[in-house]
């Protein structure tokens, strides 16, 4: 099997590094679509893809998966050298080619595709924590400054470039504060790193690291090495360029986002696909098929639940699944908005109603069923018009709890909680 490259994909193609192979045929992971249908607390995710943490005889994986590989993303990688190949299967190739040039990346197990699907799996780093969360005295943060700085540098040196660079995506040994970095699916093939491209990824770090110190220490290091093996700018001009940069992606709410003070974690497992996403102290006890009744029953504008309210949907929204395919995105339904909406009022701990469960399950080319369940805050729900969202006081000391009646909150909603939750 080579080492640089991985081929092309097909229709259930699944490709294992020899080295995980007895592992995972102990879990009975043979395919992609295993892979897919592996259990775990998502710990991350965006519209079109996300991250789970799957707990395999006391050896954590992360499963990355994909739920719509477009031709715009198989054109993309094929046009930076990989490929037309999905975006773990590319994320996979860079991690082969710093395995074997020994720098510092997770372990990736195997990748593979599906019915128009992608997974990726990868070892978890164990005793390790994210560069925000490392607890260490001021002599090891000291070290550790002139660590990263050496190991980010040999991996420029190499000619790897991290375009995904951001203090959540290093992580560091609790005791060996051995550096690992994450998030390798931007990342072009090997080759020389640019001045302006190292500029910028190394201002990405800069921005989004909550606490200034010793980055100084960590710049000096990093320039250290570089003059070692190219010419490299002056100290002083490469720390304005870097924070005149970092200013500029302080901008993004993607980056402003980092730095924001979490709310409680909302914690959720998939359980037949999208048709039920559940939070982890109900998924043992959820009713067999996950997909069936009580959840996808005719609509409902709110029932009881077991304490809880359950709001149902059916949808036929042809200009929506039509736009969603032809943006490669996938669609939402009604329940998956709302459940969005949810996320980010707790994520900016904003007060509104718990979210229980969400599901969607295509019923037709442009029918689908949803659902969603939530536990009612302490003030009543009421419908929302979009008039109600731009006037509603979406902050902790005015009142969150609006969500769904039988309206649906739009996307502008989310962009609401973001603005205000600053």
């Amino acid at each position: 099997m080579p080492v640089d490259t991985l081929a092309p994909p097909a229709i259930g193609r699944w490709t294992v590094n020899p080295s995980a192979t007895r592992f995972l045929r102990s879990y009975g992971i043979d395919s992609a679509a295993d892979a897919l249908a592996l259990r775990g607390e998502i710990v991350c995710g965006h519209p079109d893809r996300h991250v789970a943490r799957v707990e395999l005889g006391g050896r954590t994986v992360f499963v990355k998966r994909e739920h719509l590989v477009g031709v715009r993303t198989r054109l993309r990688n094929w046009r930076a050298g990989f490929g037309p190949v999905s975006r773990g299967e590319r994320e996979a190739t860079t991690l082969r080619r710093l395995a074997a040039a020994g720098l510092p990346a997770p372990w990736w197990l195997a990748v593979g595709t599906h019915a128009g699907r992608a997974v990726l799996l990868v070892d978890g780093v164990p005793d390790a924590d994210p560069l925000t969360d490392i607890a260490v005295s001021p002599a090891d943060r000291r070290a550790l400054a002139e660590r990263l700085g050496r190991e980010l540098a040999d991996t420029h040196a190499a000619g790897f470039g991290t375009p995904e660079l951001a203090a959540k995506h290093v992580l560091v040994g609790r005791r060996s504060h051995a550096v690992t970095l994450l998030d390798w699916q931007s990342a072009p093939p090997p080759g020389p790193v640019s001045v302006a491209a190292r500029v910028r990824q190394l201002a990405a770090l800069h921005a989004t690291l909550p606490d200034a110190a010793e980055r100084l220490r960590f710049l000096w290091a990093y320039r250290r090495v570089w003059r070692q093996n190219a010419s490299a700018p002056r100290f002083g001009e490469l720390a304005r360029w870097i924070r005149t940069e970092a200013r500029r992606l302080g901008r993004r709410s993607s980056v402003r986002d980092q730095l924001k003070p979490a709310g409680p974690a909302q914690r959720l497992v998939w359980l037949a696909g999208e048709a039920a996403c559940v939070i982890p102290e109900l998924a043992d006890g959820w009713p067999d098929p996950a997909d069936g009744r009580p959840f996808y029953d005719p609509p409902t504008a709110g029932e009881d639940y077991n304490g809880a309210v359950l709001v149902r949907w059916h949808t036929s929204d042809p200009l929506g699944r039509l736009r969603a395919a032809v943006r490669e995105r996938p669609w939402r339904s009604p329940a998956a908005v709302a459940a969005r909406v949810l996320f980010h009022l707790a994520r900016f701990d904003i007060p509104a109603p718990r979210l229980l469960a969400f599901g969607q399950k295509l019923t037709g080319w442009a029918a689908a069923d949803s659902f969603l369940l939530y536990e009612p805050a302490s003030l009543a729900l009421r419908a929302t018009t979009m008039n109600d969202l731009r006037a509603a006081d979406l902050t902790p000391a005015g009142i969150g709890p609006w969500l769904v009646g039988g309206a649906v909150a739009s996307p502008f909603a989310v962009r609401l909680c973001k603005r205000r939750g600053r």
